[in-house]
């Protein structure tokens, strides 16, 4: 077996996350006016279209296309489907902020948990209206 080893260098310390969804609305209602992610624009391109959120130094992209995947989006995170199943956001109350997200109708995956070793932290998942699981973690 060969090794191989690459280098690459960044054009920016930054991730950016794309969800392709075929729920656009009920997605921009979510990660928009939920969430409440800040707009960074509007890319069209041939086969569809993508919005860009300012997440921190990130960004998250909705992307939705013309004509849509053949496969449905799979809920349940990592214990539905291996490879790319969440992403976290680092959040502070984060017991208010489960509150927030069940008085808005969105799904709890898992109820805040305090970190064991960490007294006073804790984390959670919610789901976006595809099923996209999101970490939150922070000050409980």
């Amino acid at each position: 077996m060969r090794e191989v080893t690459v280098n690459l260098e960044l054009l920016s310390p930054t991730v950016e996350i794309g969800l392709v969804t075929t729920n656009l609305d009920a997605m921009v209602d979510f990660y928009e006016g939920f969430l409440g992610l800040e707009l960074q624009g509007e890319i069209e391109f041939a086969e569809g279209s993508q919005r860009r959120y300012v997440l921190g130094a990130s960004v998250l992209k909705l992307v939705s296309y013309h004509t849509p995947p053949a496969a449905p989006p799979v809920p349940g995170g990592g214990k539905a489907q291996a490879g790319l199943r969440y992403f976290t956001i680092g959040v502070t109350g984060l017991a208010a902020a489960a509150q927030k997200v069940e008085a808005a109708g969105y799904q709890i995956v898992e109820p805040p948990t305090e970190f064991a070793p960490v007294p006073g932290m804790g984390w959670m998942f919610i789901a976006d209206p595809d099923g996209n699981s999101i970490e939150l973690f922070g000050t409980l």
